[in-house]
């Protein structure tokens, strides 16, 4: 044999070889498109979103410690974090985009399937709040623009300092930080602003109801033995966001949180 005839690689014929990336990104695509993978995505995002909102009301229910407390958390979450701060928003800015997209695809076509609507047999809460999933998320999605408007762009609304207006970011306190129980104060003060609050957070509550209960049976997490329990789950976490939510809300327009 010659050197050349010894050097020579013969490959088998047939298709080219695919690579791993391409075979990975085609079934994601294919997941992506089911039925199935669009409601796991919408379900992780729900699961995500639920515990921003806990944690976000946790935080928030720090103006019941007083100013200083408040503030120092605000300042915590703003200066102390730093660029965590900007990729938890921008990870959580995905994760809505995402459920919303997603959930909206699955609506679009369960209503192309099936023209005529189900017939529920009874008004329960939880059929109640399945029916209105698309309407009470667009209502959610609307309020999530003003409340970012409002308190963290200022473009919504002022405060009035010694008779003047004044733009909620130029509020300061003792120690020169951002002066957010101030500005919280100001909001809720203001009773059609804390109205569009109170009905948000009724939105919210609807949606988690039917939604929490939704995400356990999309990952296969339900059976009927546990279906009462679950259901209970959600609806005690839909409750305590309410109840907390709506508990700051009223008590700054009623005048229990002290503006001084």
């Amino acid at each position: 044999m010659t050197g050349s005839s010894q050097g020579t690689v013969r490959h088998p014929k047939g298709p080219p070889l695919v690579s791993a990336e391409r075979r990975l990104g085609a079934w994601l695509v294919t997941v992506l498109d089911s039925s199935v993978g669009a409601k796991v995505v919408v379900a992780l995002g729900g699961i995500g979103l639920a515990l921003f909102a806990i944690f976000h009301m946790l935080g928030n229910l720090k103006i019941f410690q007083g100013r200083d407390a408040l503030n120092a958390y605000a300042h915590f979450l703003k200066h102390d974090l730093g660029a965590l701060l900007w990729l938890a928003r921008a990870g959580l800015l995905a994760i809505f985009l995402l459920h919303a997209v997603f959930a909206l695809r699955l609506k679009w076509r369960t209503a192309s399937a099936r023209p005529q609507p189900y017939a529920y047999p009874a008004r329960t809460p939880d059929r109640l709040a399945a029916r209105t999933m698309a309407l009470t998320g667009v209502l959610i999605g609307l309020f999530i623009l003003l409340h970012l408007a409002h308190f963290t762009l200022g473009w919504v609304h002022a405060a009035e300092q010694n008779g003047q207006s004044i733009h909620y970011l130029d509020l300061k306190d003792a120690q020169g930080r951002h002066d957010v129980y101030a500005m919280v104060v100001a909001g809720f003060r203001t009773t059609w602003i804390a109205a569009i609050y109170l009905l948000a957070q009724v939105a919210l509550f609807v949606h988690l109801i039917h939604g929490i209960p939704s995400t356990f049976q999309t990952l296969g997490l339900q059976s009927r033995r546990t279906l009462s329990a679950i259901r209970g789950l959600g609806m005690l976490v839909a409750a305590i966001i309410l109840i907390g939510n709506c508990g700051i809300v009223i008590a700054v327009w009623g005048g229990w949180v002290s503006a001084s």
